[in-house]
């Protein structure tokens, strides 16, 4: 599928505002000014939470509609920095707006972080800040050659913000990061980010809860049953490293999320670090995926 063609790009945009550029490209992506006005209000601060801001000078706007039969992209190049609704400080000359129906999430999801990837390469930025026409846009290589796959990777759905902790973390504060940040595992990684293993809330409630039931009676912990250094006996300060599973499926960015999807489903996992070369990178998870795939 092209997904960029030259009817699509508009160098210069000439627009001062976010939402006046996604008017804009969203009426070359359609065709037809009737999207663009059926999306009611656009304003810059009813943008920022699908605006998508990647590296210093792009935002890629998103947006599923049943008004269009397949995904459609524009793309355009603002003579000054515009700013973003929630956060001015947030300015990029560099729009790109992907509209895709609901009945075809894959496409669509594809498209979405295949422009993410593409617009964080400076290469890129700095050719599409210096293009003065749709021509020389075309010219750049990652651009004129775009074309999907056909098929969903785990780059396509996992989140690339990553919680994860020390060997040498607590367990307590591994529960209270749990806790404020509303997930029931942790990757576990070396100084060098390589995931070394997991801690869960299983791990979490066999060591502390029967310690901290005990203590609820006598009004002291007991000492925890493992070997540690110092006679550790609060059982909020044994580390993360002595009680966390070593055991930890993950999968790679390039892994075919048919493949990934069948392992949560067969194997009832919520979540699956994502890794590089042992490298932790992102997090995929069951919520994420039913969210970007089937949600609005």
């Amino acid at each position: 599928m092209e997904l960029l063609p030259a009817e699509r790009i508009r160098v210069p945009l000439e627009v001062t505002t976010l939402s006046d550029a996604t008017f804009v490209l969203l009426d070359a992506a359609s065709g037809s000014h009737e999207l663009a006005e059926s999306m009611g209000d656009l304003t810059d601060e009813s943008l920022a939470k699908d605006a998508v801001t990647v590296g210093q000078q792009a935002f890629v706007i998103h947006f599923r509609t049943d008004m269009v039969s397949k995904v459609s992209v524009a793309l355009g190049v603002s003579r000054d920095p515009i700013g973003k609704g929630d956060d001015d400080a947030k300015q990029g000359r560099i729009v790109v707006v992907i509209i895709g129906p609901h009945s075809d999430p894959s496409a669509f999801l594809q498209a979405v972080s295949a422009f993410a990837a593409i617009l964080g390469k400076e290469a890129v930025v700095d050719a599409l800040l210096a293009a003065e026409s749709s021509a020389e846009v075309l010219e750049i290589p990652d651009l004129g050659s775009l074309t999907l796959r056909g098929y969903l990777t785990v780059r396509d759905l996992m989140t690339r913000r990553v919680l994860s902790v020390r060997a040498d973390t607590t367990l307590g504060e591994a529960t209270r990061i749990m806790v404020t940040q509303r997930v029931s595992d942790l990757p576990v990684v070396s100084e060098t980010n390589e995931v070394i293993g997991v801690v869960t809330h299983r791990e979490i409630l066999s060591v502390m809860l029967p310690r901290y039931l005990k203590r609820m009676k006598s009004g002291q912990f007991i000492a925890a049953r493992l070997r540690l250094p110092g006679e550790v006996s609060d059982p909020r300060m044994i580390p993360v490293g002595d009680v966390m599973n070593r055991s930890v499926l993950c999968t790679s960015e390039d892994q075919a999320m048919a493949d990934v999807a069948t392992m949560m489903i067969n194997k009832d996992i919520a979540r699956f670090p994502v890794t590089r070369d042992g490298i932790l990178v992102g997090t995929l998870t069951k919520d994420e995926v039913v969210r970007r795939m089937f949600g609005p």
